[in-house]
Parts: C-alpha cells; structure tokens; sequence
C-alpha cells in the first residue's frame, strides 16, 4: 500500500515530481473524454476527413488540436464493406497523444469498427466511427457516426463546462431522421403501388364476372324466347290439324245438315278459333303472377297455368309446365328439356290427386 499526495515545496529536493505526478493530480477531476463541441469530424472530400480543432482529456494528459487535421483513409474495396475508427491516442511509452485513423476489416455484410485499445500504456477514445460500403469513392456526412458523446468509447469532459452544446449532435440526428423519413415515403409509395396493383385485380375480376353474368343472362333470355317460338308454333300447328280435320269432316257432312245447322255448327267453331287464339295470345281476361322461386303462374277462368324453370338429372335447363283446369280429373304437364344442341318437348296427362 502506498500514500501519494502533492504538490509540495522540496528541501534539499526531497519533493521531487514528473509528469505523471502532474497527470495524476488531474485524474480524478475530470473524465477522459473530449472537451465541449471540440474536435468533430467532417467529411473532407475524396477519402479524406477533418477533425476540426479542440481539446481532449486522456487520464490526466491534455490534447490540444490548434488548428484542423485532414486525416487519409484507406481506398475502399471493390466488393467487401469496412468501418474505421477516428481516435486519439495517449501513449505513455512514446510520450505522446495523436490523432489518426484506425482502419477496420472486411466484412461482406456491414462493417465493425476497431474497438479502443485500452492497456497499461496505451488509452484511445474513439470520435468517430466512418461506415465505408464497397466502391465508395468519396467520404459523405451521412457516412460519419459521431460517438463523442458516448461513454464508453469517449464522453465529454464534463466537470470543464456548465451546459453541455448539443448542436452538433442535433445536425447528425437531423441527417438521420431525413433519410429514414425518404426511406419511410418510398416504402410508402411501394404500399401505394401495391394497393393500385389489387384494385386493378379487383376492377378486372368484377368486370369478368359482370360479363359472364350477362352472356348467362343472354342465353337464359334465347332459350326462354325460343321455347316461347315453339310453344307459338306447337299451338299453331295444333289449331292447324285440328281446323283441317274439322273441316274435311264438315265437308263429309254438309249434304246431311241443313243450311241452318251447318251455319250453327261454323258459329260454334268460329267462336271455338276466337277463344283458343285469345286464350294463347293473353287476350282473354287471365292473372299473372311472377313469383319469388322464378315460376310464373297464370290464373284465367278456365284453369290454373304453372311454369316452374329448373334443370333436369343431368344438368339440363328445363320449362316444367303444367295445366290445372278447374272442371275435370286430369292435368296436363309440358316438359321442355333446353339442350345445347337442340329443344325437345314432351306432354304427358296426369289424373288428378
């Protein structure tokens, strides 16, 4: 164990102090460290940076940087990335405190500065670290991280002032926030892009859909109108036989009926033809009905009129309809089967349940 203390007066030199008596008076009062706002590090141009003057405090040893050191670093990699370090060093054995950069290694992804050296005679603190990305040709701001103010690597002197200036602090974090706030807008643009890109889909999908919907509503529209061609013809056809055959029996007859009974009797199908024309052509007074499950039902005073739409055993559209009359014991049922070659119809008569 042993006690120092100082400053004293010598008697016959017996109080005899060095330089690190002096150093280590100081040790405890201030922190190594730089001094405030003192020796920043700029970009320079080209490969070059400049720490501006200032002071600085290793141990109980003073820096002081009178005017500012341009600094050389290293030409950068083609393909690989490195960080440097800007420090200053004490260094006891040479007796001596410097400014100079130490170059870091190559890595493929990001940089890793060189750690302070830190021994019994050696004590760096680091200024600055400088991010060099592979094919940088010249040193930016952007690329200049500020460590001054870490303690663990350098700190202020801070017992030498009142108020600490972060200025220059404030700068560097200006730079940052801009950028990241480019990068923020540009992955926001990205987002935008990608929205435009899905409601395009969307407008495309929708207007596929509208498009088959109507050719299946066009289609469902021919096969109606067409089943309603040939229901007109089926009818006409019918009226057709069914006039041709009264008439060739009219004529069979004729000499057996008198004059008044003959004209009776084509009153009587006059009146029949009227009938059967205004009962297929909506003429006669009748009530129509379009209901909810897509049947249409038909009420007149003679029968009750369904048509119910739907398909058959193997998908097939069909037109199911069937004749109610209100006097009889039978129903009459028309199937009509939409293939996609051709339509076929069947009738089929029903006793009454």
């Amino acid at each position: 164990m042993a006690e120092n203390y100082s400053f004293f007066n010598s008697k016959d030199h017996d109080r005899v102090y060095n330089a690190r008596h002096w150093a280590d008076y100081f040790f405890p009062l201030f922190k190594s460290g730089v001094f405030n706002g003192d020796l920043q590090v700029v970009a320079n141009g080209g490969m070059t940076v400049k720490i501006k003057s200032g002071y600085a405090w290793i141990d109980g040893y003073g820096y002081h940087l009178t005017d500012g050191l341009v600094v050389d670093l290293e030409t950068a990699s083609g393909n690989m990335n490195r960080a440097d370090s800007i420090v200053i060093r004490l260094d006891l054995t040479n007796r001596w405190i410097k400014a100079f950069c130490r170059t870091g290694s190559y890595y493929a992804g990001a940089g890793i500065p060189p750690a302070p050296e830190i021994t019994a005679t050696i004590h760096e603190i680091v200024i600055a670290h400088i991010s060099i990305a592979a094919g940088v040709t010249e040193i930016t701001q952007d690329m200049i991280t500020d460590t001054r103010m870490d303690g663990d690597i350098c700190g202020w002197v801070c017992g030498a002032v009142d108020q600490i200036d972060f200025s220059q602090i404030k700068t560097q974090f200006d730079t940052f926030f801009a950028n990241y706030e480019e990068e923020i807008r540009t992955q926001y643009g990205l987002y935008m892009q990608d929205i435009e890109r899905l409601e395009t889909q969307g407008q495309d999908r929708y207007d596929n859909m509208d498009r088959e919907f109507t050719k299946y509503e066009n289609q469902q529209k021919e096969n109606i109108e067409k089943w309603q061609q040939d229901e007109r013809e089926y009818l006409d056809a019918w009226i057709n036989a069914v006039q041709t055959e009264y008439f060739a029996w009219l004529d069979r007859i004729k000499d057996i009926l008198d004059e008044n009974a003959a004209g009776h009797l084509q009153n009587e199908v006059d009146n029949l033809t009227v009938d059967a024309f205004n009962r297929y052509y909506g003429l006669q007074a009748q009530e129509t009905l379009f209901l909810d499950d897509g049947s249409i039902k038909t009420t007149n005073e003679e029968a009750e009129i369904i048509t119910e739409f739907g398909f058959d055993e193997k998908g097939n559209e069909t037109a199911v309809t069937t004749v109610k009359p209100f006097v009889g014991m039978y129903d009459y049922v028309k199937t009509t089967v939409f293939f996609t070659e051709k339509v076929t119809s069947s009738t089929e008569k029903k006793e009454r349940v």
